[in-house]
């Protein structure tokens, strides 16, 4: 579906529930408040529910509050068969947790926005646009398309998405078009400073701490092209951390010039192992994950993995070091 038919769809519904992906991060929030924000404008019956809740960091981008968890929210079946179910920021229904069984197999319908690769056909109705930067951007472009008027609060949201699915209008997906949605967002009343404090300089000591321990554990491969990081569920005990205070940590070794591919295995609080990858364009990081049936693009991606840490770290840096051969 293009941005207008997906626009039109939207127009036409009349109930909806907007989820996105396990520990949802600041663009899938930001694309949920805009678009919760714009279709209640237009009279819809609209609600955000993830599996999870978000981290304190994101609560700026919530501003009225509108995006559940799916522990607290108070759902009857009848408002669940007879919503479209709208995906945010993922195209695999696994990524949504418990949001798979308990929302989206016994909603009337379906849709997806998203802007990662689609690693395979999906019996879904689709909004996938690749090429552009975030799926904030998408949402951006999706309100356009609606006629809403952009408030200061979406704009903040929308804003903050982009800043962090860019890598601060760093990576490779940044376009002219990227900067364009930007200016709009700040001439609608978002602060790029402000922005940028409650993303990047409003964690707590126990985050520090986290960080110390993260980077107590990085190796280096490849003639210092590759670079692994380890987070087990005892650091989080350690340092008094939650997973989700470890976002970010992989761009750390992306810094060093000779590193060209970022690799995290990390371990949530109940011992869930999962791998993100980040690479500065040399390999697609996003083929890699798919072999393990995760996803991504280019330069970012992941996937859970039931394996052990030892058996699961040994193929993917297999993997990547073919890639970088190749």
């Amino acid at each position: 579906m293009t941005i207008a038919e997906t626009a039109a769809f939207l127009a036409e519904g009349d109930h909806f529930i907007l989820t996105s992906h396990s520990m949802p991060d600041a663009d899938g929030l930001g694309a949920e408040y805009a678009l919760v924000r714009a279709l209640r404008t237009l009279g819809k019956d609209v609600r955000a529910i993830n599996a999870d809740h978000y981290t304190e960091s994101y609560r700026f981008i919530d501003q009225h509050l509108i995006i559940e968890s799916l522990c607290a929210a108070d759902l009857d079946d009848a408002a669940i068969r007879r919503a479209t179910v709208v995906l945010i920021d993922t195209n695999d229904i696994q990524y949504t947790g418990d949001i798979a069984d308990s929302i989206i197999t016994r909603a009337a319908d379906a849709l997806i926005i998203d802007h990662h690769e689609v690693k395979e056909r999906i019996d879904s109705k689709i909004c996938s646009v690749p090429e552009f930067s975030s799926t904030c951007e998408i949402a951006y472009r999706i309100l356009e398309s609606l006629g809403y008027t952009v408030e200061s609060d979406v704009a903040t949201a929308l804003f903050a998405g982009i800043v962090f699915d860019t890598g601060s209008f760093a990576y490779s997906k940044t376009t002219t078009g990227t900067f364009q949605v930007a200016l709009s967002l700040v001439e609608r009343g978002a602060s790029p400073s402000a922005i940028h404090r409650s993303l990047y300089e409003s964690s707590s000591i126990s985050v520090l701490l986290l960080n110390k321990a993260v980077l107590s554990t990085l190796e280096l491969h490849a003639d210092d092209r590759i670079a692994i990081q380890t987070m087990t569920a005892d650091t989080l005990k350690d340092t008094g951390s939650s997973y989700e205070d470890a976002e970010g940590l992989i761009n750390v070794p992306l810094q060093a010039a000779s590193i060209e591919v970022s690799i995290f295995f990390k371990e949530n609080e109940q011992g869930t192992l999962r791998c993100s990858l980040r690479s500065k364009g040399g390999v697609n990081v996003a083929q890699i994950a798919q072999s393990f049936g995760g996803g991504g693009h280019k330069s970012a991606a992941g996937f859970k993995s039931p394996f052990p840490l030892a058996l699961i770290r040994s193929r993917v840096l297999e993997l990547v070091s073919a890639a970088l051969r190749s």
